[in-house]
């Protein structure tokens, strides 16, 4: 199993500006929990009103749907060239 990416990393440049920035991904993880919890109460009403339509199901595999995608964000890199301005965003 994969782990979940810890830093995303955007470089910008261009002639006059250089700007490097480091965002601590993992410290968002505690509050996308938090925020889970407080969400859960609702899904389950939710997934209990769509179950007698067949979609419970579906709203059950989601969250681990999305958390997959994040972990398969780890070491993904964009870079955009325009002339002499780039962009760069780098997930580790």
């Amino acid at each position: 199993m994969n782990r979940p990416p810890y830093l995303m990393k955007v470089r910008v440049k261009n002639p006059d500006i250089k700007i490097n920035l480091w965002l601590p991904l993992f410290l968002i993880y505690p509050l996308l929990a938090v925020i889970l919890l407080v969400l859960l109460p609702f899904i389950l009403v939710a997934a209990i009103i769509l179950w007698l339509m067949g979609w419970g199901k579906t709203l059950f595999v989601i969250p681990f749907a999305i958390f997959s995608c994040i972990n398969a964000m780890r070491g993904l890199e964009v870079q955009v060239e325009e002339g002499k301005e780039i962009v760069l965003v780098s997930v580790k």
